[in-house]
């Protein structure tokens, strides 16, 4: 309840830091803060376990009383409960459980530009080759997600009169999306299809029995491995006047027989838990974690993606517990293999 009273929205998590920090020095790990505001612990020379989530939130939006949590009918609520908050009380309770090699590290702006682990892994500051990144995974291993890609475009064309037939910027628009649908066709990965959805169309003449001379569009893409951001940036530059991509994390998917995954499946076999490896549509900080930092990591938390972000953001407090209880595991299987 502690973390999710910290108000920690992109790019104000200095707060949370401190806190984090605290509370991982007084469980025996060696910790410090860089520059950017992440969070890095260890204990031991060379930890084969890294269990990392990050320390931003969504803004509170509508959400009522968002960082005033509270406990009903078994599940805590507040902005970050779930995503990914809970993610970080488990790592403390696990570094205080365990004895073994361990890095454990918070970072900033997973929500915006991943700035944080970006920066982790550029300076080398990950030691661990098998990661555990916490997300809201109602606690089924994700060993692969696609990428989320923001496209806007910009169509130039000229006014006209409403009565007249013309070739106007709002159907050039439609057959633009007709075009997207070919260029995804046939190309399914072990991630499913690369699909795309506008989230904001602009058009609008000035009149209104006048056709727009301009449409601008934002468009939300879930990539898989076989469409990169470059191939959608050259393709729409064909029809488009101005394109403009922002790529996040790229996507990526395991064998699933690394270490890892096995470590973790078998600490859900357990307890009885579903421990058949999934992937997702969204996308996070692992991405980068497979492609830049070059560690097998599988995503992994309490909580439900689908109340995410959500005005009814929630954890279930007995997952939290689980939690805990099988990353211990993860950790005691990997360290002694």
């Amino acid at each position: 309840m502690k973390y999710v009273s910290i108000p920690s929205v992109s790019g104000e998590e200095e707060e949370m830091a401190e806190t984090l920090a605290r509370d991982l020095e007084s469980v025996g790990m060696e910790v410090h803060v860089d520059d950017l505001g992440n969070v890095i612990a260890r204990r031991g020379e060379d930890p084969v376990v890294c269990l990392t989530s990050h320390m931003d939130t969504v803004p509170a939006g509508d959400m009522k009383e968002a960082f005033e949590p509270r406990l009903e009918d078994g599940k805590l609520f507040g902005r970050g409960s779930c995503d990914a908050k809970a993610n970080l009380a488990v790592y403390v309770e696990v570094a205080a459980l365990t004895d073994e090699s361990l890095e454990v590290i918070g970072v900033v702006r997973e929500e915006t530009d991943s700035a944080g682990i970006r920066r982790v892994l550029e300076e080398g500051e990950m030691k661990a080759d098998q990661v555990i990144n916490g997300e809201p995974t109602s606690l089924r291993p994700v060993i692969g997600h696609k990428s989320r890609v923001e496209v806007e475009v910009r169509l130039e064309g000229e006014e006209a009169h409403a009565s007249t037939v013309v070739d106007d910027v709002v159907r050039e628009f439609c057959r633009l999306l007709h075009r997207l649908e070919g260029l995804f066709e046939g190309r399914e990965d072990d991630l499913g299809h690369p699909t795309f959805a506008p989230t904001r169309v602009v058009a609008e003449g000035p009149a209104s029995n006048v056709t727009p001379g301009e449409l601008e569009a934002l468009l939300d893409m879930r990539l898989n491995t076989r469409v990169d951001p470059d191939e959608v940036e050259r393709f729409l530059s064909r029809w488009c006047d101005r394109v403009e991509v922002r790529a996040g994390a790229p996507p990526f998917v395991l064998e699933g027989n690394e270490p890892v995954v096995k470590a973790l499946r078998e600490a859900l076999e357990r307890r009885g838990l579903n421990a058949d490896p999934v992937t997702w549509p969204a996308s996070t900080d692992a991405g980068y974690i497979r492609h830049l930092g070059g560690k097998d990591v599988v995503v992994f938390g309490p909580g439900s993606i689908d109340v995410a972000h959500t005005d009814e953001e929630f954890v279930p407090v007995d997952e939290l517990a689980i939690a805990v209880d099988v990353l211990v595991d993860v950790v005691r299987i990997l360290s002694n293999s």
